[in-house]
């Protein structure tokens, strides 16, 4: 049976004290790139003990054997969402703003620790030990994790815009709708920052210039700094937004938010599809760090160039950090070959193709990291750090033979191919099993949720049910 739709009926954290993971290849993605063909990995309660080749480990409670296996870091997913219950409709129909952010509308917070539980098994069945998730209603989600085992940062989303009126391109501010977004945001702080043995942290997430208002993102500021938090938005992300911040302030989004005093080295901004040159400069000068999703045409190597921090998020995509690299890379390719100049030159020089491979693990693992400012704690294997590790398998035709086993991970490796994820020097999934979630009644719960909330949507909107029909080919 599939490990990842087995029901599980008796689900507990598998607490271990000394782990040791030998012959593994280890990828470490530290500062030194440092790469070990036939190493080990001592995990002493939630940190990295040791690293190297041959430890002796007198005794271990647990010997994982990771010959054949690439060993690695767990991701850290910089940006998410948990839109993916809307699969089956939202990637038919295709508007952001006719179906998508109406449907969040219909979703309700007692709904979101059913969803948050399935969200987590996909987030840990695909190696993601860290992720950082923005939603409208974060309670639930945060009870989820807790559950789980993984750890997040986790943002309550706040937005006031009539969403109903914004499908016309009306832009309506409604008070009551602010209030209780910032409520919800600065509620998660005080009941969920820090708990969960650590693994649950919060942070201010004013959604974007055009759907909050400045006073918005200046009280999220306030309470920021008051309680030494992070703050993260969407910034550049869509035309619209483009528009209505100009239309509205004669700036772009991100000259909106510097000349607010908003950007600094404590705020990420997820897209900058639509920065301008001058834009990015005014990021490269404040320390604010990108999260880069699915707009592959965006200048990935010029943020690197300039040493702009850069970390990679499914979004609200399916959450696969390999599928996510391969994507990004390949967008980055053939935006060169479109382009010509030096990146034309560095797409036709496989010797200096950018970014390698390798490049794109690290900005999945310790990218994520240091744009999120906890590069100091997870991203790497490193003696000290969190423990948070995961091991690929490498023996299927897909794989192996490999003379590098990175290539072959990048290339061709699969979340079904990650056999072990360790989250705090806890196991979350163990030779193929999730270990803290009834994986199959969790996705039937959510299955039967998301049926509601379509539903209901279809009911009171019969023209998307009509394009959805259509295009789905179930009429």
């Amino acid at each position: 049976m599939d490990a990842f739709l087995s029901s599980v009926s008796d689900i507990a954290v598998i607490r271990l004290a000394d782990v040791l993971i030998k012959n593994g290849f280890i990828v470490t993605m530290g500062e030194d790139k440092k790469i070990i063909p036939k190493g080990d990995v001592h995990i002493v309660d939630d940190k990295i003990a040791e690293i190297g080749d041959g430890l002796k480990v007198p005794d271990p409670e647990y010997i994982v054997d990771a010959e054949h296996h690439l060993v690695m870091p767990g991701f850290v997913n910089a940006h998410s969402h948990l839109q993916q219950y809307f699969r089956g409709v939202y990637e038919l129909m295709g508007d952001f703003f006719e179906t998508n952010l109406p449907l969040e509308g219909y979703r309700r917070p007692e709904q979101m620790e059913t969803l948050g539980l399935a969200s987590c098994a996909e987030f840990i069945y695909g190696g993601n030990t860290t992720s950082m998730l923005i939603y409208t209603y974060p309670d639930g989600y945060a009870k989820s994790v807790a559950k789980a085992g993984n750890r997040c940062m986790i943002a309550g989303d706040i937005e006031h815009v009539d969403l109903e009126k914004l499908k016309h391109n009306e832009f309506v501010y409604l008070s009551d709708k602010r209030d209780a977004a910032v409520k919800r945001a600065k509620n998660l702080y005080h009941n969920w920052h820090g708990k969960a043995e650590g693994r649950i942290t919060t942070l201010m997430c004013p959604k974007a210039p055009d759907m909050a208002l400045p006073d918005v993102y200046e009280e999220c500021k306030e309470f920021a700094n008051e309680h030494d938090l992070r703050m993260t938005t969407h910034l550049s992300q869509s035309q619209r937004e483009y528009r209505q911040v100009k239309k509205q302030y004669g700036k772009t989004p991100p000259q909106h938010l510097y000349d607010m005093g908003m950007m600094d080295d404590k705020l990420s901004g997820a897209h900058l599809t639509y920065a301008t040159a001058k834009d990015i400069g005014l990021v490269q000068k404040t320390g604010m760090a990108i999260l880069h999703c699915h707009s592959v045409e965006s200048p990935l190597i010029d943020w690197l160039d300039m040493g702009i921090p850069v970390g990679l998020g499914t979004d609200d995509y399916f959450h696969d950090m390999l599928d996510l690299v391969r994507k990004q890379r390949n967008g980055v390719m053939t935006r060169a070959g479109k382009t010509g100049g030096y990146l034309g030159m560095i797409n036709n020089s496989r010797a200096s193709a950018r970014p390698s491979f390798y490049d794109m693990l690290e900005l999945a693992t310790i990218g994520g990291a240091k744009a999120l400012g906890i590069d100091s704690e997870v991203g790497s294997l490193e003696v000290g750090k969190k423990a948070d590790v995961i091991t690929i398998d490498l023996m299927n035709p897909y794989l192996i033979p490999t003379r590098d086993p990175v290539t072959s991970v990048f290339l061709y490796g699969t979340p079904g191919d990650i056999d072990n994820v360790i989250c705090d020097g806890k196991f979350l999934k163990k030779d193929g099993w999730l270990t803290t979630i009834n994986t199959h009644k969790a996705l039937l719960d959510a299955q039967k949720t998301c049926d509601q909330i379509i539903d209901k949507f279809f009911d009171e909107h019969p023209d998307q049910k009509k394009v959805w029909e259509k295009m789905s080919q179930t009429e």
